[in-house]
């Protein structure tokens, strides 16, 4: 038998309870204990079972039933997942509803009550216990059948492990008998009794001693009085009989036949025992309620994410979900995760802040609450994970709900646009509000806003559509990029949400989670390469490792797509809506969002090295947070937790954008309107028709700037002059005294005729110079008009 480590009980009884004999049965003493004598043969020493009376049939039993001489049984062992540091503890993982509590944890006074309830003499005998052996077997060959038990604590604890029927068959606790023999070979005492106490079912669905101190009294074991100790040691035998939630008069008395047992044990004194029975059952007033401490959110989404394996990811562990669940809760597995607890520590620190602006919260409703996640940019490694400001109270998934981005998810719209061959320097009318054709749903107006409301910027490009923010440049950006290109594109990149193909997404009105926008935001980051992300680095087991996370990166959008994107969305931090979020040393790029009715808010950001969504809205029911925006209240956090996540690592800059595409404006003066506009959209540019009078004919293009050949970025703006068909009037201006080529210009481009008539002078300095002019200069006349001017000649000439 291993050591045994408690130290001895004092005044043990040396049988706690006498066989009591009637004359009839006397006659059956010798058989008994012949029968005892010969099993404990066959048990103890299976290479000498031959020798034994009886062992071959026995024997044969035994290896019926599967019994295994040389195999000791696996215990339910609780998993402990740790942090990225492999060190850090998160969480120890059991089945059912069970807190693991080390024996030393356990008050000594609790301990002594289970063992004079249970096994007053576990360390002094090995896995049986004779005396009591005698007894049972006396009884039982009187019936005929197992009527009456004589477990050891070591038996017990192998009865529950290996479960199945709980008949009271001979064969049953035979092989029982065998695999508790073992088991005390291997284990200490303590051992033992720290397994037994955390595995033994306590009533109401829990298990434990840690776990029921806690359902019961509302304390941790340590804290154990000898009456709550005694209670609960009493519970044992039949926990359903014995709870003293529904039965509190038999919870009672159990307790105090425990109480004398302890006394009889020489544990407590009588007179002790007799005042502690004198008192009523105590509970603690919130008794029934489990108050386990709770995990970070985190555990719960890599255990669900183990338990679904989608993928295959986690076969090792088992191809069923109940194989895998068993072997997560009752394995014993060391699961390495990704999640780094300092940062965990920095995320929940910065949302325990105050917010930079008061959200506002309507009467009977919950207050705004926060969600943050970070992802490794190279690897798509979970590093933060923090759904709520206290998770272990709430239980909000906050982090894998889905909620509306807003604005945040601008860059998926973006990525469409350029993967389409939209050039970012195109430009559009930013006059809100904006009617699109067909209506813009869930709109009071029908249309859509500016988040600043009605006016206008005049027509600005995609750089600047995109650092202000502007939502009715995005909403035409999309009518040109098409809807189901975005979500192509917003899935390649990590959304895993089936949203549908509405111009909506332009604005962010779907639903999508912090950690797949976090995702997503990880692709620009890592210049077009996605890594989905991952909360498993590694599981060992007792026989070595069983599972390894693999890379899983593949590219998602060109490099140039995601480097252009990423510039962008650094101008939005430089000087847009995102400035709350500037981090000065290291260079960020990011997004605010604001869902419609300021329902909840976001920033999206990253450095080279760190993503981090965060996200502040309602936990239930979406309701308006009053004057509150991105930048405003989700960017002052993101910037207070990145401030410390960067410490230490270097200010690394993005690669630059690739230059913007270039070419010639093409010259369309004296094309009319519709194949001016043609023209200039084939070469890449877009046409702002100007109409002015003009004697040429209506719908002619009459002047263009900037003009023919002009080399400019595509998508820029090209200003052309239609004619409305009607003559202006204008000044005619003074070309007396001009030579006759330049009179000439300086009246065609004021939209005159021009008629020469010549006339011969003497004086060389007038030859070829304008001598007069009808009508004469500051006179007002009709585009058209001819206007005669009057040229000195040489004689003859």
């Amino acid at each position: 038998m291993a050591g045994a480590s408690h130290t001895p009980r004092t005044d043990l009884r040396p049988f706690n309870e006498r066989l009591a004999f009637k004359p009839f049965a006397v006659l059956l003493i010798v058989p008994v204990v012949l029968l005892a004598s010969g099993l404990m043969a066959i048990i103890l020493a299976p290479p000498f079972a031959g020798i034994a009376f009886g062992a071959h049939r026995v024997q044969a039993k035994l290896d019926r039933l599967g019994a295994d001489f040389t195999r000791i049984p696996k215990f339910p062992e609780r998993s402990t997942i740790y942090a990225s540091d492999g060190t850090t503890v998160l969480a120890t993982v059991y089945l059912d509803n069970r807190e693991i509590v080390h024996l030393k944890k356990i008050a000594p006074i609790a301990r002594e009550a289970v063992l004079s309830a249970e096994d007053s003499g576990f360390y002094e005998h090995g896995a049986l216990n004779w005396s009591s052996l005698i007894r049972a077997l006396y009884a039982n060959a009187k019936a005929g059948e197992v009527v009456q038990g004589a477990s050891t604590i070591t038996q017990q604890l192998v009865k529950n492990t290996i479960g199945g029927s709980d008949a009271q068959t001979f064969e049953r606790k035979f092989q029982e008998l065998a695999l508790a023999i073992r088991v005390e070979e291997k284990y200490t005492k303590d051992q033992i009794l720290e397994m037994y106490l955390n595995e033994i079912y306590m009533g109401n669905g829990i298990y434990g001693f840690g776990t029921a101190s806690d359902f019961y009294f509302g304390k941790p074991a340590s804290e154990l009085t000898v009456s709550e100790g005694a209670l609960l040691a009493g519970m044992i035998r039949a926990p359903e009989y014995y709870d003293p939630l529904d039965r509190p008069r038999k919870a009672r008395l159990r307790r105090d036949d425990v109480l004398n047992r302890m006394a009889a044990d020489g544990i407590i004194k009588q007179s002790r025992a007799d005042k502690l029975k004198a008192r009523k059952v105590v509970l603690s007033p919130d008794a029934g309620k489990l108050k386990l401490k709770r995990p970070p959110f985190f555990v719960t989404y890599l255990t669900e994410q183990i338990m679904q394996n989608p993928d295959g990811e986690f076969d090792a562990l088992g191809k069923s979900e109940k194989a895998r669940r068993r072997a997560l809760y009752e394995g014993g597995l060391s699961i390495y995760s990704t999640l780094d607890p300092k940062w965990q520590a920095y995320a929940q620190s910065a949302a325990n802040q105050p917010y930079a602006v008061t959200p506002y919260t309507p009467p009977g409703k919950l207050k705004p609450d926060t969600a943050i996640v970070s992802l490794d940019v190279n690897s798509g490694a979970i590093r933060t994970m923090l759904s709520g400001r206290n998770f272990q109270q709430d239980q909000l998934r906050l982090a894998t709900t889905a909620h509306q981005p807003g604005s945040s998810f601008k860059p998926y719209v973006l990525a469409a646009a350029f993967e389409q061959g939209i050039p970012p320097t195109q430009v559009y009318d930013s006059t809100s509000p904006y009617f699109p054709p067909g209506g813009w749903p869930g709109s009071d107006c029908n249309c859509v806003m500016n988040a600043e409301g009605p006016g206008s910027h005049g027509f600005i490009n995609l750089y600047q559509a995109t650092t202000d923010s502007v939502n009715v440049v995005f909403a035409q950006l999309i009518e040109d990029v098409g809807a189901s290109n975005v979500v192509t594109a917003a899935h390649k990149m990590g959304i895993t949400t089936d949203i549908p193909a509405v111009d909506a997404l332009a604005t962010g009105s779907v639903d999508v989670t912090p950690l797949e926008m976090a995702s997503g935001y990880q692709t620009l980051a890592n210049g077009g390469v996605h890594c989905p992300p991952y909360s498993v680095e590694s599981i060992v087991g007792d026989k070595g490792e069983l599972y390894v996370h693999h890379d899983e990166c593949a590219p998602a959008i060109k490099p140039d797509i995601a480097h252009l994107i990423t510039s962008m969305l650094e101008n939005v931090v430089h000087e847009g809506t995102g400035t709350a979020a500037n981090l000065g040393t290291w260079p960020v790029a990011g997004k605010t969002g604001t869902a419609n009715g300021n329902t909840n808010v976001w920033f999206m950001g990253y450095t080279r090295q760190v993503v981090t969504a965060v996200w502040v809205g309602s936990p239930g029911e979406p309701y308006s947070m009053g004057d509150v925006f991105g930048g405003t209240l989700a960017a002052p956090i993101w910037r207070t937790y990145m401030a410390r996540v960067m410490q230490g690592m270097p200010a690394e800059g993005f690669p630059a954008p690739p230059a913007p595409p270039t070419g010639p404006v093409p010259n369309v003066v004296g094309l009319n309107k519709s194949g001016a506009t043609d023209a200039l959209a084939k070469a890449g540019f877009q046409a702002k028709v100007k109409v002015v009078d003009s004697a040429k004919p209506k719908g002619e293009v009459v002047a263009q700037t900037p003009g023919g050949g002009t080399v400019i970025a595509l998508g820029s703006l090209v200003t052309i002059e239609v004619s409305n068909g009607v003559p202006a009037t204008v000044v005619v201006p003074k070309v007396v005294g001009l030579k006759s080529d330049a009179a000439q210009t300086a009246l065609k481009d004021a939209g005159f005729l021009v008629k020469i008539v010549f006339k011969v002078v003497t004086d060389p300095a007038r030859y070829g110079v304008v001598l007069a002019q009808s009508p004469a200069d500051g006179s007002k006349a009709d585009q058209g008009t001819t206007v005669t001017i009057t040229v000195g000649k040489k004689a003859g000439g």
